[in-house]
C-alpha cells in the first residue's frame, strides 16, 4: 500500500482566506434560461464577469456580454447573476426572493436593503471571519466604482439575507462539482445531490449525496462513502480525525488473501474489508503498523485500539496485536 504521510499542521490562515471554494475562474457559458432554476456556480460565474470586465456603475443603459444585456446598477447586477429576464429594481427583487437566517447565508444569496435611506442589493460570497460578523461580496454600488468583490467591515448593516426563489441548491460548484463530475457524476458511486454544499467543522465545505459525501477543505475535496463513511460519522467526523487526503482506494492483499480498502485522513488511516469492517488505525499503533509492512504483513485490523493495563493500548490485526505502553513504546505479538 502506498504510506501518505499525516498533516501535522493546518494553515488556519490559508483556511480562513479560502474558506469557501473560490469563484474567480473564467466564467463559463450559461446553462439556465431566463427566470428558470440556476446553480450557485452559474450565478457566481455570471457574477465575476462584470468583475472581470470592471464594468463601471450607472443607472442607466445595459452592459451587453455572453450572459445578456442588464443595467449595470446594483439590482441590474444581481438580475445578471440569477439570470432573470430582466433588470428588476431592488424593490422588485424582494418578490423573487425568501428570507433565509443569516448563519445560512450562501454563495450567490443576496443581501437586499430599500429603508433608512438605503436602496442597495449585493451578492454573498464568503464570511470574511470566522465569527460571522464581515460578508464578502459582489456588487454594483455607487458612480465612479465599478462591480467588485469587497469585504464589509461592519456587518450586515440592517441589510436581510434573502434566497433566489429559482436558486437551485443541489447543483454543485467549485473544487466539490470538479470532484463529483470526475467521480461520474449522478451515474458514479455518490448518486444524486441531496443537499446543498454547506460548512463542515474546522473551516471546511461539505456536500451530501445519496451514498457519500465530498469533503473540502482548502483547496482540495475528497470523496467518502460506503462503511469508511459511516465510521467516519460515527467516531465524531473530522473533529478527531481531520479531512480526508486522498481517496478511497484500494489495499494490499493480507497474508490470507483478504482484499479491502483503505482511506488516509488527517489523523488516521481507515482500512476496510468485508470479513473485518472498518477500522482506524492511528497514532502510535498506526506507525508500528506501517514499520512492520501494512495489512500485506500483519492482515487486517479486527477491532479499535482497546485499553491494557498499565495506561496501556492494543489493537488487533487478523495476524498480530500491536502493543502500546507510555513507558515500553509499542511491540508486536503474533498470533
Amino acid at each position: 500500500m502506498r504510506f501518505l504521510h499525516r498533516t501535522v499542521c493546518r494553515l488556519a490562515a490559508l483556511a480562513l482566506v479560502t474558506l469557501v471554494t473560490t469563484f474567480c475562474a473564467t466564467p463559463s457559458a450559461s446553462a439556465a434560461g431566463p427566470d428558470e432554476p440556476i446553480g450557485r456556480g452559474e450565478a457566481m460565474d455570471r457574477a465575476w464577469s462584470w468583475i472581470d470586465e470592471q464594468v463601471p456603475y450607472s443607472q442607466t443603459g445595459c452592459h451587453d456580454n455572453q450572459f445578456g444585456c442588464y443595467r449595470p446598477d446594483c439590482s441590474g447586477y444581481v438580475s445578471m447573476a440569477w439570470h432573470l429576464s430582466s433588470s428588476l429594481t431592488t424593490w422588485g427583487l424582494w418578490d423573487v426572493t425568501s428570507d433565509i437566517p443569516a448563519d445560512d447565508l450562501q454563495p450567490g444569496d443576496a443581501l437586499l436593503r430599500d429603508s433608512g435611506g438605503v436602496d442597495h442589493v449585493a451578492l454573498f460570497v464568503r464570511w470574511a471571519d470566522a465569527a460571522h460578523t464581515r460578508p464578502v461580496v459582489r456588487e454594483e454600488y455607487d458612480f465612479g466604482h465599478v462591480a467588485e468583490e469587497r469585504v464589509w467591515p461592519d456587518g450586515l448593516r440592517g441589510f436581510s439575507p434573502r434566497r433566489y426563489d429559482n436558486l437551485d441548491d443541489l447543483v454543485p460548484y467549485g473544487s466539490i462539482a470538479v470532484k463529483y463530475d470526475s467521480m461520474g457524476g449522478p451515474a458514479g458511486v455518490l448518486g444524486r445531490p441531496v443537499r446543498g454544499e454547506r460548512d463542515a467543522s474546522l473551516d471546511g465545505r461539505f456536500q451530501q449525496f445519496e451514498h457519500g459525501i465530498i469533503l473540502w477543505h482548502p483547496d482540495v475535496a475528497h470523496a467518502v462513502y460506503g462503511d469508511i463513511l459511516n465510521t467516519f460519522w460515527a467516531t465524531d467526523a473530522e473533529r478527531r480525525w481531520g479531512f480526508p487526503t486522498m481517496d478511497e482506494a484500494d489495499a494490499s492483499p493480507a497474508p490470507d488473501g483478504t482484499r479491502g480498502r483503505y482511506q488516509f485522513f488527517e489523523r488516521g488511516l481507515f482500512l476496510w474489508s468485508p470479513a473485518t469492517g472498518t477500522h482506524i488505525v492511528h497514532d502510535a499503533i498506526y506507525d508500528a503498523f506501517h514499520a512492520a509492512g501494512h495489512e500485506s504483513a500483519l492482515g487486517y485490523p479486527t477491532t479499535d485500539e482497546t485499553d491494557e493495563p498499565g495506561g496501556g493500548r492494543a489493537q488487533r490485526f487478523q495476524k498480530a496485536t500491536i502493543h502500546w505502553n507510555p513507558d515500553k513504546g509499542t511491540w508486536i505479538t503474533y498470533n
